[in-house]
């Protein structure tokens, strides 16, 4: 497995490679971002290489999936947390019912059965 997982990283650092070696005119051409929301006043970045502009913009991305993320894990722990009080609470329950079989068995095994109806 580790073999595998190895090749997969490297298969794809040569993809990434590739990309860039073959787009390295594109990637440093120096270009300006410009940011305009209507509400707020437009904004524009100083020029910088399109390679960093991608990078900014894919991290940015990969921050803001694993915020959205974050909330999502806190509301499964949540429902975690309650399965595991309805677990134990259904264990605890369990072991009460087979306590009052053995009491039981240990009643009817003992000869006392003047309360059987026949």
């Amino acid at each position: 497995m580790n073999k595998l997982k190895l090749t997969f990283i490297l298969i794809i650092a040569v993809i990434i490679g590739l990309f860039v070696l073959q787009n390295m005119d594109f990637l440093l051409a120096k270009k300006s971002f410009t940011l305009n929301l209507f509400f707020i006043q437009t904004y524009s970045t100083p020029e910088l290489p399109t390679g960093i502009i991608l990078l900014i913009s894919f991290v940015t991305g990969l921050f803001v999936a694993y915020v959205f993320s974050l909330f999502e894990r806190f509301r499964l722990n949540g429902e975690i947390k309650g399965m595991k009080y309805t677990i134990d609470s259904n264990i605890d329950k369990i072991s009460e019912l087979k306590s009052e079989v053995v009491s039981l068995k240990k009643k009817f095994s003992s000869g006392k059965t003047d309360n059987i109806p026949v």
